[in-house]
């Protein structure tokens, strides 16, 4: 199987806004932990995933993203989730992602929120 994944990245001021293609699953997911880590490593703490077009998400990728929101909240940083669809965004309440990560509808209110 062939999985179209790419992760686009892009400066908002401060912000590494990281948009994500395709599917979030276990083969994948550790290059988006390889790509966080490498951007904390260079000192960007405040993140952007831009979840729009995401197809999938599995539970390796949830807890990826779960690990490294702890590492960049203890650095005074923060990563913010913008564009889930409904299936992912119901995913994200039913194992309580939601209560751990802000969640907007747009880029514009998670850069705002940073603020």
């Amino acid at each position: 199987m062939v999985n179209n994944f790419e992760i686009l990245e892009r400066n908002v001021d401060d912000i590494k806004v990281l948009k994500v293609v395709g599917e979030l699953d276990a083969l994948v997911a550790p290059k988006l932990k390889d790509k966080i880590t490498k951007l904390v490593d260079g000192d960007s703490t405040k993140f952007i995933i831009d979840f729009e077009e995401v197809t999938h998400i599995n539970s390796l990728a949830m807890g990826i993203l779960r690990g490294k929101l702890k590492v960049v909240k203890d650095m005074g940083g923060d990563i913010k989730l913008i564009k889930l669809n409904e299936h992912i965004k119901s995913i994200f309440e039913m194992i309580g992602l939601d209560e751990i990560f802000e969640i907007y509808e747009t880029e514009d209110e998670a850069v705002t929120s940073f603020k």
